[in-house]
């Protein structure tokens, strides 16, 4: 199995960033044998070069920083499950996440809402924002 994690350098105690668009660099971790397997550096403003690289190395999860609306439907889409480890070190980040420790990303930024709903703006839906 593969995990995908952001990070701001090359290195295991570098942090996640604020932003999947704020990542320089993406490594692919290899889960079974606990070692890094590869290190991409920044190839496009918007890192859809990263999201890609996470789909073509099969990778099942990715921690990050919250996405935009185009990476984030692209790694959705495909099924991959997304993590919140900005602010974390690399190998703290995979840690918590691999004791469910890691909050879900479940929208895009400025997105709908996990269930395509949100209250913000001017929503008429009667149901109490919580």
């Amino acid at each position: 199995m593969k995990i995908a994690v952001t990070c701001e350098n090359m290195e295991i105690n570098g942090l996640v960033p604020k932003t999947f668009k704020d990542s320089e660099y993406l490594m692919i971790i290899d889960a079974d044998k606990n070692q890094i397997f590869k290190i991409y550096g920044k190839q496009d403003s918007d890192n859809m070069v990263f999201a890609q690289k996470v789909l073509d190395h099969d990778c099942e999860a990715l921690i990050c920083g919250p996405l935009e609306k185009e990476p984030f439907e692209l790694l959705a889409g495909a099924g991959v499950t997304r993590y919140n480890g900005s602010g974390h070190k690399v190998q703290t980040a995979y840690d918590k996440m691999n004791r469910y420790q890691l909050d879900w990303i479940a929208d895009y930024i400025g997105g709908p809402g996990a269930f395509g709903h949100s209250h913000t703006g001017a929503c008429e839906c009667g149901e109490e924002e919580n």
